[in-house]
């Protein structure tokens, strides 16, 4: 038979041209259903599978797939974008980051405008931020306190969509919900967030890069200090500047 795929002869369970099943069925209800299950579950490559070994041993699973290992794991970008879109949601619905978006009430007036339209860009725009910001600005940072081995800025990008996947996921599956029990402490929720975060990538990093475990924190806390300075100034520029160019 040919391969329904790329129409290459077909001798086996898969196609040697393209890799294509050989059996293909008709697209069911079940067959979706069996194909989310696939994906969420199954023991190479699965979500599930990945979740568990960024948990305990995130440093070696980013090494093993900058060094070749690819099919063993889920692809970093597909579980970015994944991870984006389930925790900007939750969090949008949860009402968390509007929680976290209310200006001090002692900033000047026109400071407190500003302030308030920066964290409402945050609010409204927290997938595109995601992809589009906040994973470059840290694989940027990493990049210049990790630069050996030399790791090129895809391969930062790597690194830090794995990681900040994982971090969508705590903060969806655990920080909201400890919000929705005490929503008065929502900006402590958020620092302890960020707190777990930097220990996070700590280890990430004493693992993928074999450095002194002291050095691996210490890095790993600057990096998170300048991204979220710079992801806030970043942004409050841009704020400026379109009033300042538009009015």
């Amino acid at each position: 038979m040919n391969c329904k795929n790329c129409d290459a002869v077909v001798d086996g369970k898969f196609c040697s041209s393209c890799g294509q099943s050989a059996h293909i069925h008709r697209v069911t209800i079940g067959h979706l259903v069996h194909e989310f299950f696939h994906v969420m579950t199954h023991a190479d490559k699965g979500i599930i599978f990945l979740v568990k070994q960024l948990l305990v041993r995130p440093g070696f699973v980013v090494k093993e797939y900058l060094e070749g290992k690819r099919k063993k794991y889920f692809n970093p970008v597909s579980f970015l974008l994944i991870t984006t879109a389930i925790g900007a949601l939750i969090a949008y619905k949860s009402g968390y980051y509007e929680a976290l978006g209310k200006p001090a009430s002692r900033q000047p007036q026109q400071i407190s405008r500003y302030y308030q339209e920066t964290l409402d860009i945050t609010v409204h725009y927290g997938k595109v931020l995601g992809l589009f910001l906040i994973v470059p600005l840290c694989a940027f940072l990493s990049r210049i306190f990790f630069w050996r081995p030399r790791y090129n800025f895809a391969e930062h990008i790597v690194l830090q969509s794995y990681c900040l996947g994982l971090f969508y996921i705590v903060q969806s599956f655990i920080f909201v919900p400890l919000f929705l029990v005490s929503p008065s402490t929502a900006e402590i929720n958020n620092v302890l967030l960020q707190l777990v975060y930097a220990i996070y990538t700590s280890i990430v990093y004493k693992q993928l890069f074999s450095k002194n475990l002291f050095v691996s924190i210490l890095k790993a806390f600057i990096i998170v200090f300048l991204f979220i300075t710079l992801f806030w100034t970043l942004i409050f520029a841009y704020v400026l500047t379109k009033h300042f160019l538009f009015g």
